[in-house]
Formats: structure tokens, C-alpha cells, sequence
């Protein structure tokens, strides 16, 4: 699996889907799980990320994504764990680790390709603030860092996109959260290995409690 312009409008054509949706329906998403479901079940019922497809090994196949799936980080070890990898199984073994690396704890192998997700669910009728910004949402920003710092050293960074997917239940934001989604997420290392989409489901927490 490349990582091609149509494979990321794919990709993107389903998180705008998932946005419609949950303006429409602001009770759909109550936690950052729920959104996480969503945004794998939106994906699996393609073709292009369910199909399965002939690994390493002799005689086992596998499809595309997957969840929780742990990375390579600091000191060798299976520190990073994205969201969501969607991989290329012919660069997969669940039996034997690949390149003379031994076989990992975690019980598979993969080089190649990716595409990974990083997801946030702000729920909170303060929308992202300030703390919230500079902590959960800044430390997977970091966390994506240090694995691209690792793959930098493999050569390997070019063959991996990491979205960010932020779904906000308010509008409401910070001045640092704002000027960083217009403007400073470019100025960042890697900008072109990512892409960051927020989206508001627009709750206005006051409209309800004068409703009741």
C-alpha cells in the first residue's frame, strides 16, 4: 500500500463523513473510544483497507488495519502506540520478525508503508484550553515526533503519514490551539510526514442548561 494523494482523500473523505454526521447527531460521540470505533469501522468497510492480502509467511494472510498496534521508539523499545496503523501486509510476518530483527514482543513484524492516526476527544464544555493543548494534545505531537526521530535514522520517515484527528464537542478554543492549527503546525519538524483535523460538533452547553 503507497501512501498516494488518493489514498489520503479516501481517508479524508471518510473523516468528513464522520463530521456530517456527528453535527447532525451530537450524542453519536461520547468518548474518545466511541470516536476511535467510528474511525476504524468507517475505514474497514473499504476495500482498500480490509482486503485481505498475503504476508511473510507462507500460507497467512492479514488486511490492512489495525488498532493499538506498538511502534518502535527511544532505546529499541515497543513504546509508541498509535491510535490506528493501517500497513501493507506483504510487509508483515505474525511468525518471525523481518530484516534480521528479531521477532518482537509484540508478536508481529512490519516494515514498509503506513498510515497511523492519532485521535482526541475533547468533551469538556471548556472546549481545548490553554492546559489542554499544551498536555494531551501537544503530547501525542511528541510522541508521533520521536517516532519519526527514530525512522529519520532508518531512512525511513517518508514511507509513514501520521494524522491527528481532533474532535472538539464545543466550538470553543484557545488563542495557542487556533494559531497553532492555522499556522505553527507547518513550521514544525516533519510537517510534510503529517496533517492535523480538527472538528467541532458544535454543542452550546449554554443553550442547555437554559433549555432546562
Amino acid at each position: 500500500m503507497k501512501i498516494t494523494p488518493t489514498i489520503k482523500e479516501i481517508i479524508e473523505q471518510k473523516i468528513e463523513e464522520i463530521k456530517d454526521e456527528y453535527q447532525k447527531t451530537q450524542g453519536l460521540i461520547l468518548t474518545e473510544g466511541d470516536l476511535k470505533c467510528i474511525i476504524f469501522s468507517k475505514l474497514f468497510a473499504l476495500p482498500e483497507f480490509a482486503e485481505k492480502a498475503r504476508t511473510k509467511d507462507f500460507d497467512i494472510c492479514a488486511i490492512p488495519i489495525h488498532s493499538e498496534l506498538s511502534w518502535y521508539g527511544e532505546e529499541d523499545k515497543l513504546s509508541i502506540k498509535p491510535d490506528i496503523t493501517i500497513l501493507d501486509p506483504e510487509n508483515l510476518s505474525i511468525i518471525h520478525g523481518l530484516n534480521g530483527v528479531p521477532f518482537p514482543s509484540k508478536s508481529c513484524h512490519f516494515v514498509g508503508h503506513a498510515i497511523i492516526f492519532e485521535i482526541k476527544f475533547i468533551r469538556d464544555k471548556t472546549g481545548i484550553t490553554p492546559t489542554i493543548f499544551q498536555g494531551p494534545i501537544m503530547n501525542d505531537f511528541n510522541k508521533i515526533k520521536g517516532l519519526f526521530d527514530r525512522l529519520s535514522m532508518q531512512d525511513g520517515v517518508k514511507d509513514t503519514f501520521c494524522y491527528f484527528i481532533i474532535f472538539n464537542k464545543t466550538n470553543k478554543t484557545c488563542e495557542e490551539f487556533d494559531d497553532f492549527i492555522n499556522r505553527g503546525q507547518y513550521n514544525l519538524p516533519y510537517s510534510d510526514y503529517f496533517k492535523y483535523i480538527y472538528v467541532t460538533g458544535n454543542v452550546d452547553f449554554n443553550y442547555t442548561e437554559q433549555s432546562l
